[in-house]
């Protein structure tokens, strides 16, 4: 079971990436992963405050080069062909958000690495097979109510499991059940977004530390 737990923006603007890899270790994940957009990459309305939350892609390899000395793999969502190459020259693996579902020229740039690549969907399409590409299947909605993660979590199992396919599952709730009950349907792989503290900016759809390394015992047990 690999436990990924998803930084996202919350930790704007300080970026203090030692408190943020030193908690999530403490938590219990696998690995930590961060965001490569541009806010350019958003419709205009949200561009305005998507730009203070841009992660500083100069200190990407100090990212993973702090996740490293904790025992902790590192990985970035890419949204653009810049990004992809930069999280390929310093990453252990790369993440496709699934509102990049229908960008295959972005996703063969990402395959192309050579590195692993983890790939969220939101809806069923036919699904490549690779040892280097995990489907995570995910919920597009921030906070995602539990009830319907839960249902969603039951579709995917169901229909990844028929593709003879390893996949994972990619939380946006507030709680670590649908967490554990895809890793019980078969998901060999769960991204689960963490915050420090409940004034984060991903607050909303996170798990605080101390839950967090409840949800990871659960998994790894």
């Amino acid at each position: 079971m690999m436990l990924i737990a998803e930084l996202g923006s919350s930790p704007a603007p300080e970026w203090d990436l030692r408190r943020w890899c030193e908690t999530a270790a403490d938590a219990g994940a696998d690995a930590v992963k961060i965001q490569l957009f541009w806010a350019e990459h958003f419709p205009l309305a949200e561009q305005a405050s998507k730009r203070p939350l841009e992660f500083p892609r100069e200190r990407l390899a100090e990212f993973v080069e702090t996740a490293h000395s904790l025992g902790l793999q590192a990985g970035a969502s890419v949204f653009d062909a810049d990004a992809v190459e930069l999280a390929a020259r310093h990453c252990d693996w790369l993440k496709l958000a699934a509102r990049e579902q229908n960008n295959t020229d972005l996703e063969l740039k990402a395959f192309y690495t050579l590195r692993p690549v983890y790939r969220s969907i939101s809806r069923r399409e036919p699904i490549f097979k690779s040892m280097r590409q995990t489907t995570l299947w995910t919920v597009e909605r921030y906070p995602t109510p539990l009830w319907i993660a839960i249902w969603h979590a039951w579709r995917a199992a169901a229909f990844l499991n028929s593709q003879a396919v390893g996949w994972g599952w990619s939380s946006h709730t507030c709680y670590g059940l649908d967490c554990f009950l895809a890793a019980r349907l078969g998901a060999s792989v769960v991204e689960k977004h963490l915050a420090l503290a409940p004034d984060n900016i991903e607050s909303g759809h996170s798990l605080l530390p101390a839950h967090f390394k409840r949800l990871a015992a659960a998994l790894h047990r």
